[in-house]
C-alpha cells in the first residue's frame, strides 16, 4: 500500500466511539468521515442522528485517508498532481470516565492548512507529531524532493500550524515516526535505487537510523547493515507500535522476518528479528496501544492469503500463529478492537468475519457484510472500506449508498445507514503501516 495508516492506509476510520456502560447520561456516538468513489468529495456522517451533515469538497474521489493521535483531526491525501494534503477537524474530542468514554462534538471545518510534496505515501502520528512521508519520485525520471514534513498536532487550534522539514538523502518508500524525546526514526534510502542505475531495484528501505532534533540532526542510533540480521529490515513494508515495541515487516525467504526495536531499561535503541514461520512475509501491520499481540497480513507477492499473529516479546513466531483465509482468498482488509484480542476481516466474498486472536485464532462469527467485491490494488470497481473504532466495525457499500455497523463484542449487527452516493474508503484511527 502506498499510503497506510495506518493507519494509515491507510483504510482507516474516525469516529468517536463510547463505551456501551452504564452512566447517568446519553452517550453521544460522533461522527464518520467518508470519501466518495465516483465524486470528488469528503462526506461527515452524524453516527446520532445518522444524518450527513458536512460535505467538502476535493480535487479527486476517493482520496485516502489517516487519523491522527486522538482522533480529531483526519489526514486527507487528495490524489491531486500536486501531492496535496489536507486536514479535516472532525470537532471530536474525547473524556474518559472509566466506564465510560464521553464525546464532545465540537465545529467541523476543513483547514485552511495544507503540505504538498512529490508522491505522498506514509503518514504515521505519535507523541503529539504528526509525520508525512513525501517518497520522491523515481530517480530515472526526475530529479524530486522527497522528504518528512513533521507537524505539530497542537499546533492545527492555530491560525499557522508549525511544520519543519527533513530532507530525504534520496527517493525511498519511506517512513518517519515520532519517538518523543525530541527523537524520531528515519528509514534510509535503498543505495542501489537512490542510484538511479538499475531500474528493478525496489524503493523500499534496508534499514533505520534514530535522529535527535536539538541543533540539527544528531544520529543516536543505526539499524542499516545488511551483513547483519539483527541490524536491517530488507525490503520494508508494514508497521505497528504496541508497548514501546516499533514492528517493522521484513523481506520473505530463509533470512525474513519482522524487525522489533525498543528502548532498554538505560534508554538506549536495540533491534531483534524474529523469523517468520516460513518464506512469506507481511507487508501491512496492524497492533492497538497496550495489546500483547500484533496482526500482519501474510504472504507472497500476490495475493497475501493468510494472517500473522506476532507477539514483538517472543523468541520465534510458528505455524501456530498463522491463520489461512477461507478459499485462498487475499487478505483484503483487516483490523483489531480496541483491546487488541479480536480481529476483523473483510474478504473478497463480501463476508466479514471476527476471529479471537488468543491464545489460538478461532472464528467468532460471520456476517454477509456486503456484494463480493474487488480487492486488488487499482481496482477499478469501488472497493468497501473498513474501520474498526472501539468494539465497533464500520464497512462501507458503495454499491447501496450505505453504510453498517457490526459489534465485534456481542457479534451482533449495528445500525445499517443510508447515506447516498457511493461511500468507499472510511477515515480514522488506525495504524500507520
Amino acid at each position: 500500500m502506498r499510503f497506510q495508516f495506518a493507519a494509515g492506509a491507510a483504510l482507516t476510520l474516525v469516529l468517536a466511539a463510547a463505551t456501551a456502560a452504564a452512566h447517568d447520561h446519553a452517550t453521544l456516538r460522533g461522527r464518520l468521515v467518508l470519501a466518495d468513489h465516483e465524486k470528488p468529495v469528503v462526506r461527515v456522517l452524524d453516527l446520532d442522528s445518522g444524518e450527513v451533515t458536512h460535505s467538502f469538497d476535493v480535487p479527486k474521489p476517493n482520496p485516502s485517508f489517516a487519523s491522527a493521535e486522538g482522533g480529531r483531526f483526519i489526514v486527507i491525501k487528495t490524489g491531486d498532481e500536486a501531492g496535496t494534503i489536507r486536514f479535516l477537524d472532525s470537532g471530536l474530542r474525547y473524556e474518559s470516565h472509566g466506564d465510560h468514554v464521553d464525546v464532545d462534538k465540537g465545529p467541523v471545518r476543513l483547514l485552511d492548512f495544507a503540505v504538498k510534496g512529490d508522491r505522498p505515501a506514509h503518514v504515521v502520528s505519535r507523541h503529539g507529531q504528526i509525520a508525512l512521508f513525501f517518497d520522491g519520485d523515481r530517480p530515472w525520471e526526475r530529479k524530486s524532493e522527497p522528504k518528512a514534513v513533521l507537524v505539530d498536532l497542537k499546533s492545527l487550534d492555530g491560525k499557522s500550524p508549525a511544520s519543519e522539514t527533513w530532507p530525504s538523502p534520496a527517493p525511498q518508500h519511506g517512513i518517519a515516526i515520532p519517538l518523543g524525546r525530541r527523537q524520531w526514526l528515519m528509514s534510509v534510502p535503498n543505495a542501489v535505487y537512490a542510484k538511479g542505475e538499475d531500474r528493478s531495484a525496489s524503493s523500499r528501505p534496508d534499514g533505520f537510523e534514530i535522529l535527535e532534533r536539538n541543533k540539527g540532526w544528531k544520529r543516536l542510533a543505526s539499524f542499516n547493515d545488511l551483513a547483519r540480521a539483527d541490524a536491517s529490515c530488507k525490503l520494508f513494508h508494514g508497521y505497528a507500535e504496541s508497548k514501546g515495541r516499533h514492528v517493522f515487516g521484513c523481506n520473505d525467504g530463509v533470512d525474513g522476518g519482522v524487525l522489533v526495536l525498543a528502548r532498554d531499561t538505560s534508554g538506549r535503541w536495540t533491534a531483534r528479528k524474529i523469523g517468520y514461520p516460513d518464506e512469506r512475509r507481511v507487508s501491512a501491520i496492524k497492533a492497538r496501544t497496550g495489546a500483547r499481540y500484533a496482526v500482519a497480513n501474510y504472504g507472497l507477492k500476490g495475493p497475501y492469503n493468510a494472517l500473522l499473529r506476532i507477539d514483538p516479546a517472543a523468541a520465534l513466531l510458528s505455524a501456530q500463529d498463522v491463520l489461512t483465509v477461507p478459499g485462498g482468498q487475499p487478505a483484503c482488509q483487516f483490523d483489531l478492537d480496541a483491546s487488541g484480542n479480536r480481529m476483523a476481516n473483510l474478504t473478497p466474498d463480501g463476508k466479514l468475519r471476527v476471529y479471537e486472536i488468543a491464545p489460538t485464532w478461532r472464528e467468532l462469527a460471520t456476517f454477509d457484510a456486503v456484494p463480493a467485491f474487488d480487492c486488488q490494488y487499482g481496482a477499478k470497481s469501488p472497493t468497501p472500506n473498513l474501520g474498526i473504532v472501539g468494539n465497533s466495525a464500520f464497512v462501507s457499500d458503495p454499491t447501496s449508498g450505505r453504510i453498517r455497523e457490526f459489534h465485534l463484542d456481542t457479534l451482533k449487527q449495528g445500525l445499517d445507514m443510508p447515506v447516498g452516493g457511493m461511500p468507499a474508503n472510511l477515515a480514522g484511527g488506525g495504524d500507520a503501516g
